[in-house]
């Protein structure tokens, strides 16, 4: 069983100069829904990708916070979504992805099967990005709730505050009435 655990039946690749990392590689190949190369990625890397943030991607610009440069700062200071221009300048899956985990791409994308593979490969469920806010926060600010059970169902915490102070519920409530009677007993078993 050991040899299953460790790998040691695969075959890996070597990485040439000049070849994107790793890290880009998977964050390319989960915004694409390519579920092929994020399970290839994951099983040939020495070095667990599962919880690859885009603060590991190469050659983007992820700081359009003045202060978010220092990784001090960013460790002391809670930073409320509902203050950031990039998030509410848009509604697009690429707004303020500081912070953001392949499995907050993967629910801002909506590509329920590619939540599960990050989830069988042990994705954080309940990680923050830059904003406090987990992937369950992304969900009902996109009013995907059908991805959100799945996630609450899997073990999303709805208690988590974000930046701003407010859990999943009360950001949900921000939005108005809470429509899905479902999702509203999800939500409120944790709270």
């Amino acid at each position: 069983m050991s040899m299953y655990v460790e790998k040691l039946l695969v075959i890996r690749g070597v990485i040439e100069a000049g070849t994107l990392s790793n890290a880009t590689n998977i964050w390319q190949a989960v915004k694409n829904n390519n579920l092929r190369e994020v399970y290839r990625l994951i099983v040939m890397s020495d070095v667990s990708l599962i919880n690859t943030t885009f603060d590991h991607v190469d050659g983007v610009n992820l700081y359009h916070h003045v202060d978010a440069q220092d990784s001090d700062a960013i460790e002391r200071k809670q930073y409320d979504p509902a203050d950031c221009d990039g998030i509410e300048d848009s509604n697009e899956p690429a707004n303020c992805l500081q912070g953001c985990s392949l499995l907050h791409l993967a629910c801002d994308c909506s590509y329920l099967l590619m939540v599960e593979l990050l989830l069988q490969f042990g994705a954080d469920i309940n990680m923050h990005d830059f904003h406090g806010r987990t992937p369950l926060h992304r969900c009902i600010s996109r009013g995907n709730n059908p991805l959100a059970k799945v996630l609450l169902r899997r073990g999303a915490r709805p208690s988590i505050k974000d930046g701003g102070g407010l859990s999943v519920l009360e950001r949900a409530m921000e939005m108005g009435a809470i429509t899905d009677e479902e999702l509203f007993i999800l939500l409120t078993e944790c709270e």
